[in-house]
């Protein structure tokens, strides 16, 4: 005859409440270090790629930099919003013009000020043009593009004009600038495409100087408002493996724009997305993506989401 021994039962007298408490907490409402909502969770040596037409940007390029060869493209050639992603072409104009270097100081005038984002400048004061550099560039300073726009051309409607002569100068026929720092516009005024912003980005990042300040996570700057750190606003950089100089943009507009280079294993990519819901996002689906097909990491057998 068979006998079934009595089902053992769980005594949780010897458990404190708070251990109970405790162990619920860990097992269902532990979201992670900070960092962890960069990556994916399968990111690694064989990552489970998502396929990169998941993206949601409207504009996107995606090219090996060594070769050229272009690893992926949706709309390249597409006219959008650039917002902050203009600073690259600003930048370019006054490094170039400033001997290609970032001597020299400037006096601020009332003209120079703007808003939202900037360090703020105060009429009147002088202001090193590393200081304004490391503004424009990091912390995303529209002020700073004014005040540099006008040391170099005179006025802010002259460096304007100089920035649409670089443009065509460049073959850039879907690229048209409005103001230095791509701020709103009006409508048709100040737009590029992605293989447009590419070229500039590219133009940008030969110089170490400028690459190296896209690439700083945080600056401090001492001016007649006060001592600021400048902090970048490229939440992939520290986080995403291999991250190098980038820019970031944002209005209502344009959402999300950026340009960025990543390099791991000696294999350099570089992006630019244009009006995307979350760069951050589109951007690691795709890196992750380039990376496999141009051999630094190996491609998995099947893709998954």
């Amino acid at each position: 005859m068979l006998t079934y021994a009595p089902r053992p039962t769980l005594n949780l007298r010897p458990y404190s409440l708070s251990l109970l408490l405790t162990i619920w907490l860990g097992l269902f409402c532990w979201t992670g270090p900070v960092s962890a909502q960069f990556h994916f969770k399968d990111y690694g040596p064989h990552p489970r790629l998502t396929p990169p037409d998941a993206i949601k940007g409207v504009g996107a390029l995606m090219v090996d930099g060594q070769t050229g060869e272009i690893l992926y493209a949706r709309n390249p050639d597409k006219r959008l919003l650039p917002a902050s992603t203009t600073k690259l072409m600003t930048a370019l104009i006054v490094y170039e013009k400033n001997n290609k270097g970032l001597n020299g100081s400037v006096t601020i005038q009332e003209s120079d000020r703007a808003e939202p984002s900037n360090i703020p400048v105060v009429p009147g004061e002088t202001i090193s043009v590393d200081k304004l550099f490391h503004a424009l560039l990091i912390e995303s300073a529209n002020d700073s593009a004014r005040a540099l726009g006008r040391y170099v051309a005179g006025s802010n409607e002259a460096f304007v004009g100089m920035m649409n002569q670089r443009a065509l100068a460049m073959g850039l026929f879907n690229t048209h600038f409005n103001n230095p720092n791509g701020l709103p516009a009006p409508a048709g005024t100040h737009y590029t495409s992605c293989a447009d912003l590419m070229k500039i980005f590219q133009h940008v990042i030969v110089y170490p100087e400028l690459a190296k300040i896209l690439s700083t996570k945080e600056y401090t700057i001492a001016t007649a408002s006060g001592t600021h750190t400048l902090r970048n606003h490229n939440r992939l950089l520290g986080y995403y493996p291999g991250m190098g100089p980038a820019k970031t943009g944002w209005t209502v507009a344009s959402r999300h724009t950026y340009a960025a280079s990543v390099t791991q294993n000696g294999h350099q990519i570089l992006l630019i997305l244009l009006d995307s819901p979350n760069k951050w996002l589109d951007a690691q689906i795709l890196f992750n993506w380039g990376f496999a097909q141009i051999g630094s990491q190996p491609a998995p057998s099947g893709a998954a989401p």
